[in-house]
C-alpha cells in the first residue's frame, strides 16, 4: 500500500498528459492540492522465522488521497455503484478510507466489486473534485493480486537467522522475484516494490522510498535493500515488510490516479545482545501497518474491557411516552440518563434499557417490528475501534464519530442477523 513519503509532483508530465488525453472535462480539471489518488486491494501473510513458510492474515480494500505539502483536502468519500459510501478521515498529509478483512478474495471482491470508485472531496477555496479510478482484472478474470514475496535476511553474504541479527554489521533484505510485474504501458509509473522496516513501538525507520518525488524508489526489477547498521541496536526486536505492487496509472486532468493489486509480507527479526535503550518493548511488536491485524497498536492482542450493556429501543412520539412511564413508573427503574428524547434506565450494575423517542437524533426510526440496537459501552471506544477494524468479515454501519446530540463518542457495526450493536463511549467535559 501506498504510503505517506511522497514529495511535491511535477506538474509537468501532469498537464502533457491532460492535453494527450482528448477529453475537455478531464483535461480540464485542475487541482491545486492533490498529489495523486489511489485505489486497491491487498493481501497481506505473515512470514514464520524459522520456516520462512507464510500464512495469510486478511485480504482488504483501501482508498487514499495524496494532499501537496502546504495543501488542503477534507470531506473526501469514495463511491461505487455496488457499495454504501465511504468516508475519509481527514488528515494533511493523506486522507485514508478501509473497507473490511477477509479471509479470502472471493469474499473480497464480493463486497468491494470491480468497476470505477468515485472520489469525490473539497480543495482549499472550495473546489470540488470527483475523480473516477478503475479497478479491473484481467480479461481471464483471473486475480491480479501478485504472489507474496518471500523475505530472506542476509549479513557479510551469508542467510543469518531472523532471531540472531549482528547489529554491528548492515543487514541485507531480498525477496524472491517480482513475476508479475513490468513496466508501466503509460509510462508513469513501473510496477512497485516496497520495503519497510520498524521497530517494536511499531515506528518506521526506513523505507524504499515512493514514486513521483523524484527520489530513490523501487520497482518490480529490485531484488534487494541494504539497511545501515546505524539503524540496528542490540536486544531488540524489529519487523519488516516487503510488498509487491501492480500498478494501473492514469491522469485525470492534473491528478495523478493509481488502481493497485498488492501482496505484502511482515517478517520479525531480533537482534542479538543486550537492549541498551529501553524501549520497553510490548509482548508483540506494535502495529506498524494497518494490514498487519494480528497485531495491535499496544502490543496486545487483549481486547479492553466492556464497561456497560445497554438494549436502545426505539418509539414513536406517543408510545415513548408510554414506555417512559412503564419502565421508570411501572416498573420502577431508575433513570441514570436524562434527555427529552432518550432516557437510559438501569437495570443493574452493567445493564440498561435505553428508551429513544422518533426524532432525527435516533439512529432508527420505529416500525411494526420493533427496531432494537445493542449498545456496549467501554471507556475505551477507540481501542474497540481499532479492534474492529482489524477483525474479519466485520462491516462498519458508521465510523467513529463525536455524536452532536449527545455527550458519546461512538461507532456502529452490523451483526450477521442484520442488527445494528453501537459501541460508544460517554463524554465529559
Amino acid at each position: 500500500m501506498l504510503k505517506k513519503w511522497v514529495t511535491a509532483l511535477s506538474l509537468l508530465p501532469l498537464l502533457a498528459c491532460a492535453e494527450q488525453s482528448g477529453d475537455d472535462a478531464v483535461s480540464d480539471l485542475n487541482s491545486s492540492d492533490t498529489q495523486f489518488l489511489v485505489v486497491g486491494k491487498t493481501a497481506n501473510y505473515r512470514q514464520n522465522a524459522e520456516t520462512s513458510r507464510q500464512e495469510m492474515i486478511n485480504y482488504h480494500f483501501f482508498a487514499e488521497i495524496f494532499v501537496k505539502e502546504g495543501g488542503a483536502v477534507h470531506s473526501g468519500t469514495l463511491n461505487h455503484a455496488a457499495i454504501d459510501t465511504m468516508n475519509f478521515h481527514d488528515h494533511p498529509s493523506v486522507l485514508e478510507t478501509h473497507g473490511g478483512r477477509y479471509d479470502n478474495e472471493a469474499d473480497l471482491d464480493a463486497l468491494y466489486p470491480d468497476g470505477d470508485y468515485h472520489f469525490t472531496y473539497t480543495e482549499t477555496g472550495g473546489n470540488v473534485l470527483e475523480i473516477p479510478v478503475n479497478l479491473s482484472k484481467k480479461s481471464d478474470g483471473k486475480t491480479r493480486i501478485p504472489a507474496s514475496p518471500v523475505i530472506t535476511l542476509t549479513q557479510d553474504g551469508g542467510v543469518v537467522d531472523a532471531a540472531n541479527i549482528d547489529p554491528d554489521m548492515d543487514l541485507n533484505i531480498s525477496w524472491t522475484p517480482f513475476t508479475e510485474g513490468g513496466a508501466d504501458e503509460n509510462g508513469f509509473v513501473d510496477d512497485l516494490v516496497f520495503a519497510v522496516v520498524g521497530n517494536c513501538l511499531g515506528e518506521k525507520i526506513s523505507h524504499s522510498g515512493v514514486p513521483f518525488g523524484g527520489g530513490a524508489h523501487l520497482t518490480y526489477a529490485d531484488k534487494d535493500v541494504t539497511i545501515s547498521a546505524d539503524l540496528l541496536f542490540p536486544g531488540e526486536v524489529f519487523q519488516v515488510s516487503v510488498e509487491h505492487a501492480v500498478m494501473d496509472t492514469n491522469y485525470v486532468g492534473n491528478v495523478p490516479t493509481i488502481a493497485t493489486y498488492a501482496s505484502t509480507a511482515f517478517l520479525d527479526f531480533h537482534t542479538s545482545g543486550d537492549d541498551q535503550r529501553g524501549l520497553q518493548c510490548p509482548p508483540l511488536p506494535m502495529q506498524m501497518d494497518k494490514g498487519q491485524t494480528d497485531r495491535s497498536l499496544t502490543g496486545t492482542m487483549d481486547l479492553p474491557k466492556i464497561d456497560e450493556q445497554i438494549t436502545m429501543l426505539y418509539y414513536s412520539a406517543d408510545d415513548f411516552d408510554k414506555a417512559v412511564r412503564f419502565y421508570g413508573d411501572a416498573l420502577k427503574l431508575s433513570a441514570t440518563y436524562d434527555d427529552e428524547w432518550v432516557k437510559i434506565y438501569k437495570l443493574n450494575d452493567g445493564a440498561f434499557i435505553g428508551v429513544v423517542k422518533d426524532t432525527e437524533n435516533g439512529f432508527h426510526k420505529p416500525n411494526p417490528d420493533s427496531a432494537v440496537m445493542v449498545s456496549i459501552v467501554s471507556k475505551n471506544v477507540d481501542e474497540w475501534y481499532g479492534a474492529i477494524l482489524n477483525a474479519k468479515n466485520i462491516k462498519i454501519e458508521k465510523e467513529i464519530y463525536d455524536n452532536q446530540s449527545a455527550p458519546i463518542r461512538a461507532f456502529l457495526i452490523r451483526d450477521p442477523g442484520g442488527y445494528t450493536v453501537e459501541f460508544f463511549q460517554w463524554v465529559t467535559e
